[in-house]
């Protein structure tokens, strides 16, 4: 038999979890939130029965699963809360879906609780789209305990994504690393829409015009890797037009200019590692790039 889950807090990344949970098999005993009706409304997305929403997270005790779907920083004290107010069993699985923080945040002095943390590499903008997306998601599984880790496996699986185990001590790391990949994507994107914008193209023009740029590049990426995959001016050691960008950069959009630059040295570096640009071409970007900066 599955064990019974319990889920406190109702945001995204919680409620398209446990649909899919509940799509499994494994029962939810209680979807726990401050606010009673979005509880409620997060029973009628998950598809479990409305008579399991609450308002006390000490209500989530009789689950072997608790969920602690909230923001980092409230990870700790309400995992110190809940095994303050109640006694979990050592049978009983505490969960957060922090990629930042190991499982140890949850650690209480008297608690004997199971400790886990999963963190699948998905942005949650919206839970219907995540609870879609969840499907062959890598998800990163934390843990100290050999039996929670087994657990988190077992809950990755069971939601149709692919596990894969973190070190505690790399949790942070691991953590900017997905912050690269994902937020600051779209930080970059939204630089390239800010110089469309000034070439006269409308804002509801700009995502379809760069998307399908964005997704040949990760194609590139899927097939040939970063090395092989990378394309543009620097690996082909164009200087004039690195040359030509700096300059315009400079007069019409100085407040991009940094990132052009800081970006441009790691290309450069990126494509000598390669071994498709030579030794001299790329000291004569570091130049171009370094020279006009000042």
């Amino acid at each position: 038999m599955k064990p019974t889950i319990a889920l406190i807090g109702v945001g995204r990344v919680g409620t398209a979890i446990c649909k899919r949970l509940h799509l499994a098999g494994y029962s939810i005993e209680k979807v726990i939130s401050r606010d009673r009706d979005r509880a409620i409304a997060a029973c009628n997305f998950i598809g479990c029965a409305t008579s399991a929403a609450d308002i006390k997270p000490a209500t989530a005790a009789t689950a072997q699963i608790i969920l602690l779907a909230v923001p980092d920083d409230q990870i700790g004290p309400l995992a110190q809360q809940l095994q303050t107010d109640v006694e979990l069993s050592t049978q009983t699985t505490l969960v957060h879906f922090s990629g930042l923080h190991s499982a140890a945040i949850m650690q209480h002095n008297k608690a004997e609780a199971m400790l886990l943390s999963l963190h699948p590499l998905l942005p949650f903008a919206d839970n219907q789209i995540a609870f879609k997306k969840l499907v062959q998601c890598p998800c990163a599984v934390e843990s100290n305990n050999p039996s929670a880790l087994a657990t988190g496996e077992r809950l990755v699986t069971a939601i149709d994504a692919i596990p894969f185990t973190i070190a505690s001590n790399k949790k942070p790391l691991y953590h900017a690393a997905a912050c690269i990949a994902s937020n600051y994507l779209v930080t970059l994107l939204d630089s390239a829409q800010q110089l469309l914008n000034q070439c006269g193209i409308e804002d509801k023009q700009t995502t379809p015009l760069l998307l399908p740029l964005v997704k040949a590049s990760l194609d590139n990426m899927q097939q040939l890797g970063t090395e092989q995959g990378l394309t543009g001016p620097i690996v082909r050691g164009d200087l004039g037009t690195v040359a030509n960008h700096i300059e315009a950069l400079s007069k019409d959009a100085p407040q991009l200019l940094p990132i052009y630059q800081i970006l441009g040295e790691m290309t450069a570096t990126l494509s000598h590692n390669a071994g498709r640009l030579n030794t001299a071409t790329t000291t004569k970007i570091e130049q171009i790039l370094k020279t006009k900066s000042q």
